[in-house]
């Protein structure tokens, strides 16, 4: 819950740290003062804030007031919080559809105008709410903008023209974010209009930036933060800001040139996405490519504002249109809150270092973030910088300071308070290989982007992967044979999830991966919680033998290595990003019959992207474990249908993390190299 602390002038904080009350503060002087636990300054408490202390101490209304007795508590905020000291209006949702000819010629048009009724049902509300306090706009755009006017009191939604992309403003305010029950009175109209004045224009040409400068315009002229969502299908090589040409070269894999291809073209696209985050504004990214369309450009507007990118290549909306709106409805129904800053502060000795994640820092320490949303995830790095004594406690407070849907600014703030060791045993003992790895991939991926090559990448890990295993069989393991690999256990899987990050599509420069996949999938890897990043390294390969389904749950899996699976067992395969159902060469009849309808597997259609629906235990018990891992995972992830043996196999195999490949060696090999440089490094 969210409480006032009842001080005039917002939450108490500490008069020269400025760290927020919390549980780990001492009061003294009968109440009237209290001791800050990071810089352990004194501050007076304010006649309104004042409660008598007990024998031990404490406050006698500790355990009311959530500050005092909880390590995890939200309060309410002053307009001293809010930007230009005013309160901020509701969220708002505006929607940016592409009309261009590619996004007819693909069907993304009809599939979205079709289907946006049914995704606004899905609109977030918060807890006690009727309706959600979201409203909601349209802008569709090809060489021009067009902006539709929505007002309830009007007979039918008028559309605005804005030709002029020198200086991008808005025509129309009035009727443009409506309520999602007033958008229902024209909806359907404009839905159907829509193909109707853009279907036959047949312009090829589309922009890109003066798009995302008119509606975060459109949200900072109504004072409301929120998303700009949109659904863009090619290069911007429309002449306005942001025109692109095409730079693919695949002739640049694996040369100092390699990283100027995985960074934007032009620094005015970081330049447009602070702008949205200064506004509050963040923006989403679905992406319809048949070609080169530049992600590393396009997609640093998400990244800085902390929003997503989706792309669905080659789209077909007979194939993938119901993921498209699978995938929509799930993200527009999300819980978020809006212009976040977040900020960590610790007590002397320790110090925030490194900050990876979707933000923008404009200083030393103050991570800003448009959206956030319940799989938002940063990493923060702290370096101690001080001899910390065995009887020092480590205080750590993080404070979010955001904008509900609702328009009302809180403060969320998380403490934690550490304890502090001198000994490497129990250094070992405490450490989180998940966690661990997780910080690893996202340096990897940051030193990438920064012109590091995969060669020096790869020299890094190795060597920082080695030395901590040898300091710990130097320092912490009992004597054994110098022959004898000794692993702590807490990081046994160290090696592994390291040998996995060297071969990720993501660091790993290949053929079969283009630059658009590489940059996506640098840009997911920023943002990726410590179960994703452990998901998408070591995939889960589930074994879909009849004897071994079972009737309810996933069933069991197997290590990811070809050697693991058999011929006549269909397996599927999922990181997360990618589900691959792999069907063997000698599956049985009956289980063909029974999932795809054929006999015989030649007959299977890799490309369908979906099961379909058959009225049996084995089709229905699939079908189910697909959709409980697309449930997790929340998008309705492409089933990728491979044969065996079939020329697309090596799709598969490229997820089979344990074996060899053309370009690295496979695990067993790669343990062993690294208990060579552990000896190496001992003796």
């Amino acid at each position: 819950s969210t409480q006032s602390t009842g001080v005039l002038g917002g939450p108490l904080r500490c008069r020269r740290c400025k760290a927020y009350i919390n549980p780990n503060v001492k009061f003294v002087d009968g109440g009237r003062k209290f001791i800050c636990n990071l810089c352990n300054v004194d501050t007076e408490v304010p006649p309104e804030y004042l409660c008598n202390l007990d024998h031990t101490g404490r406050r006698a209304d500790t355990a009311e007031r959530p500050e005092l007795s909880r390590g995890s508590y939200e309060l309410l905020t002053t307009t001293d919080y809010c930007k230009g000291s005013k309160n901020p209006q509701s969220a708002a949702y505006i929607f940016l559809i592409d009309v261009t000819y590619p996004s007819f010629q693909s069907g993304m048009v009809q599939a979205l105008t079709s289907n946006i009724a049914g995704v606004l049902q899905n609109l977030p509300r918060e807890s006690g709410q009727e309706s959600s306090p979201i409203r909601v706009g349209f802008i569709t755009y090809s060489n021009q903008l067009h902006f539709y006017n929505m007002n309830p009191k009007l007979a039918q939604p008028s559309m605005l023209v804005q030709p002029d992309l020198s200086e991008v403003f808005v025509p129309v305010l009035d009727g443009f974010l409506v309520t999602a029950e007033e958008a229902q009175v024209h909806l359907k109209s404009l839905m159907e209009l829509i193909p109707v004045l853009h279907g036959a224009e047949k312009k090829g040409e589309s922009l890109f930036l003066p798009a995302i400068q008119a509606g975060c315009a459109a949200l900072k002229a109504a004072n409301r933060p929120g998303k700009v969502i949109m659904f863009h299908s090619a290069l911007p090589t429309a002449p306005a800001l942001g025109q692109l040409k095409n730079r693919e070269d695949k002739k640049l894999l694996s040369t100092d040139k390699e990283a100027t291809l995985l960074v934007a073209a032009d620094p005015v696209f970081e330049k447009v996405a602070r702008d949205c985050v200064d506004a509050g504004v963040a923006v989403d990214l679905f992406l319809f490519p048949h070609s080169y369309i530049d992600v590393a450009s396009v997609g640093k507007i998400p990244t800085v504002t902390g929003g997503i990118i989706q792309r669905y290549p080659m789209f077909r909306a007979d194939v993938d249109g119901e993921r498209l709106i699978q995938d929509l409805a799930m993200h527009v129904a999300q819980p978020c809150v809006f212009d976040a800053v977040l900020r960590m502060r610790t007590n002397a000795g320790i110090r925030p270092v490194e900050f990876c994640g979707n933000f923008m820092m404009q200083n030393a320490t103050d991570m800003e973030i448009a959206v956030l949303t319940p799989n938002s995830t940063v990493t923060i790095e702290l370096k101690h910088d001080d001899k910390l004594s065995d009887d020092f406690q480590a205080f750590v407070q993080v404070a979010l300071l955001y904008t509900s849907m609702s328009g009302v600014r809180k403060l969320r703030l998380h403490n934690l308070a550490l304890p502090v060791s001198n000994s490497l045993a129990e250094l070992y003992k405490s450490c989180d290989v998940d966690t661990v790895t997780n910080s690893l991939t996202k340096e990897m991926g940051k030193a990438l982007l920064s012109n590091h090559s995969y060669k020096n990448l790869k020299e890094q890990l190795v060597s920082r992967v080695s030395n901590s295993l040898a300091c710990y069989r130097q320092n912490c393991a009992a004597p054994s044979q110098p022959g004898q690999l000794i692993l702590p256990e807490t990081l046994k899987l160290l090696p592994l999830y390291a040998h996995c990050l060297l071969r990720s599509p993501a660091l790993m420069p290949s053929l079969d991966v283009g630059f658009d996949e590489r940059s996506n999938l640098l840009q997911r890897l920023s943002m990726m919680s410590v179960k994703e990043s452990e998901l998408f390294l070591y995939p889960r390969l589930y074994s879909l033998n009849t004897s071994t389904l079972g009737n309810e749950g996933l069933p069991p899996v197997v290590r990811s290595s070809y050697d693991r699976i058999r011929e006549s067992g269909p397996h599927l395969l999922d990181n997360g990003l990618v589900l691959i159902l792999w069907v063997g060469a000698s599956s049985p009849s009956k289980w063909l019959q029974e999932i795809f309808g054929v006999t015989v597997l030649d007959q299977v259609d890799p490309t369908v992207g979906n099961l379909q629906k058959f009225d049996n235990p084995t089709s229905i018990r699939i079908r189910g474990i697909i959709d409980e891992i697309r449930a997790a995972r929340q998008q309705h992830l492409r089933l990728n249908i491979v044969r065996q043996k079939d020329k697309t196999e090596h799709i598969f195999q490229q997820f089979l993390v344990e074996d060899k490949t053309d370009q690295g060696m496979n695990y067993t090999d790669f343990l062993c190299s690294i208990h060579r440089e552990i000896r190496n490094i001992l003796s």
